[in-house]
């Protein structure tokens, strides 16, 4: 049966939470340190264990021994590599304001730095890799996010809000011509100036903001008002504090989602989440973050599109089987309720299941059988059929290409 348990990484970044992946898991971190990401799969940053009878073997490793057999034909000749990442995603504080970059974008961003001699693991180099990587998330509690710049009018109000009588100076271009390149023209005049300027708008904003809500402003105001105050809190003299009033803020309920394509400028600020994205580590930052921030490179990325995003609902596909929309050919993501009956599949390409509930059995070709209980995880190679038995909720990361054979 070539279906193997993993053994992953928890990445301890400062703002993890530090119950969910504990919880998830059933074993406390043994130092009391933030839990922040679950990483599931062949990245090689930190590339799961696979356990093989031979013994563990990073992931990566085990693929790159016969890519052909582990991913299937199309996705070997494709991607040579397992083209997704899955992760849990934990986050008790913001992450930093942040968009990722198109596939040509990070191929040449990747290849100039490696010219230029930037060591890999430099802390100010903007490519890790020549990926572009597009994501999903979807909430496993409620889940709050920013993602994506608002509709214009909304735009507007906020910022005439925030800017009072500056909004001759920030904004009255966009007013009368609210297109993306006024947008862009806008943004860039205020992120780019200088740490005093910044720090000066910041400090005008946060009794504008006070007084609006005090008269009783409401709607879509107030909760951008009232989120701005608590990054400023946060972040005192951090730019990307504003960040609420210009991006969409999206409060997710357990089971909806929401897709985050290139150049899509968002941030994740609280809550529990699934992610699945391409195999990327690329990440350019805005602010809310001591990391390097490289705001010409940001800005040249960004989709300065202005709209509410999407929510993301799972369909019921098949028998215990439901599904996220199809976003990009390197991911796929669905539930799999087994209740009532087992929950089978029958071919396709290279999976990783996570159990998340219950206790259950995956039940292989020729009578082979592997536990799966809550927080477990094990790579599925293509082509292999499997059944899953028992009672529980598992979590399927595959890959949204149409390949030969697929089905369920």
């Amino acid at each position: 049966m070539r279906i193997f348990p993993l053994d992953n990484t928890v990445q301890h970044y400062a703002w993890g939470g530090r119950d969910a992946i504990p919880a998830l898991l059933g074993k406390p971190d043994p130092e009391g340190r933030p839990c922040a990401e679950l990483w599931m799969g062949a990245h090689p940053s930190a590339p799961s264990k696979a356990i093989t009878d031979a013994g563990p073997k990073p992931l990566d490793e085990l693929i790159a021994s016969d890519p052909e057999a582990l991913l299937g034909p199309v996705l070997a000749a494709r991607y040579g590599q397992l083209p997704f990442l899955f992760k849990v995603l934990s986050a008790a504080e913001p992450l930093s304001i942040q968009a990722h970059p198109s596939k040509r974008k990070a191929e040449l961003g990747f290849a100039r730095e490696n010219l230029a001699g930037v060591p890999l693991g430099a802390p100010d180099r903007n490519y890790k890799d020549a990926n572009h990587k597009p994501e999903m998330a979807v909430a496993l509690e409620p889940f709050t996010a920013l993602c994506g710049f608002r509709p214009a009018d909304e735009l507007v109000r906020n910022m005439k809000i925030a800017a009072g009588e500056r909004w001759e100076d920030f904004g009255r271009r966009f007013e009368r011509n609210p297109g993306k390149v006024e947008l862009s023209v806008s943004f860039y005049g205020v992120v780019s100036r200088s740490a005093e300027d910044r720090e000066g708008i910041i400090e005008r904003a946060r009794p504008r903001l006070e007084r609006a809500l005090q008269a009783g402003v409401g709607g879509q105001e107030k909760a951008a008002a009232l989120a701005t105050l608590a990054l400023m809190d946060r972040y005192p003299r951090d730019i990307g504090a504003l960040a609420p009033l210009i991006l969409n803020l999206v409060e997710l309920e357990p089971g909806q989602g929401i897709y985050i394509g290139a150049g899509v400028l968002h941030a994740y600020l609280r809550g529990t989440a699934l992610e699945i994205m391409a195999n990327s580590d690329n990440v350019l930052r805005g602010g809310l973050t001591p990391k390097h921030i490289d705001i010409p490179e940001l800005v040249s990325t960004l989709d300065f599109e202005m709209r509410a995003p999407e929510l993301l609902a799972a369909e019921r596909v098949g028998a215990g089987t439901l599904a996220y929309p199809r976003r990009a050919d390197e991911f796929a993501l669905d539930r799999l309720e087994v209740r009532s009956g087992p929950v089978s599949r029958h071919g396709g390409g290279p999976e990783i299941l996570l159990c998340v509930e219950g206790a259950l059995e995956v039940a292989g070709p020729g009578g082979a059988r592997l536990a799966l209980s809550k927080g477990g995880s094990a790579f599925v190679a293509a082509g292999e059929a499997y059944r899953l038995e028992g009672g529980g909720t598992v979590w399927r990361a595959g890959v949204g290409l149409a390949l030969p054979g697929a089905g369920t």
